[in-house]
């Protein structure tokens, strides 16, 4: 009986172990892990950090992407024994957090006024499924900006990055306070706006705009807008 209980027992924490993501309070766990390490820690340590520096060396440096490798555990899976639909998007607040805090870090360590960067809105499209315990890596960038919004691409990519399992784009606005900061004001306080960059920017908006929508998004997922990896 004793050795049933024990093994019960180890049982019971592999199976807490490998579903840690969904245990109570794991979400913000992990939600704020890329906002102490992007930017409480940095204010002990100056204003002007590493990744500051390697992104305004990079004339590309605003479409630098992040990476986030996990797993599909099995409480995130539904009755079709695939990583439920829902979950998706509590992994692409995270993916997207380091995103934001990395890319404009320099504003929000320089900012007087806490800002800070709601969501306006979220498209995914789901094209293949993540089967239980599958890695998967989530590739996020800033696609493009207009006056006002930040467009973020995020890719979930099975098989070692080979293929793409889904993609979503997410609709930021800058906050600070009640004043919205137009993207390219951003871009410009942190080093990272130039004339380059806008055009690459120019030209993804419009691809957004007219040529992909809930019915069509074959050109996102085909679009060649790869740069460093912060």
């Amino acid at each position: 009986m004793g050795l049933k209980l024990l093994a019960a027992k180890y049982l019971l924490i592999l199976i807490l172990l490998s579903t840690y993501k969904s245990l109570p309070g794991a979400y913000f766990v992990r939600f704020y892990i890329p906002v102490f390490r992007n930017l409480i820690i940095p204010q002990f340590k100056g204003t002007h950090t590493k990744n500051i520096e390697s992104l305004q060396k990079d004339d590309n440096g605003c479409f630098s992407y992040t990476s986030l490798k996990t797993y599909a555990s099995p409480f995130e899976c539904d009755f079709y024994m695939h990583k439920s639909n829902s979950t998706y998007f509590e992994e692409l607040d995270i993916a997207r957090t380091d995103l934001m805090t990395k890319v404009f870090q320099k504003l929000f360590l320089n900012s007087k006024q806490y800002p800070y960067v709601p969501v306006a809105n979220v498209f995914t499209n789901f094209l293949k499924e993540i089967k239980p315990f599958q890695p998967y890596e989530i590739r996020s960038c800033i696609l493009c900006w207009d006056e006002k919004w930040i467009y973020v691409l995020s890719r979930f990519l099975i098989n070692g990055g080979l293929q793409l399992a889904s993609i979503s784009i997410t609709k930021y606005v800058l906050k600070d306070g009640r004043k919205t900061i137009p993207p390219k004001d951003a871009l410009e306080f942190c080093g990272l706006y130039n004339p380059e960059v806008s055009q690459i920017a120019s030209r993804n908006l419009q691809l957004l705009s007219t040529h992909c929508g809930f019915h069509e998004t074959s050109p996102l997922e085909k679009i060649e807008h790869e740069f460093n990896q912060i």
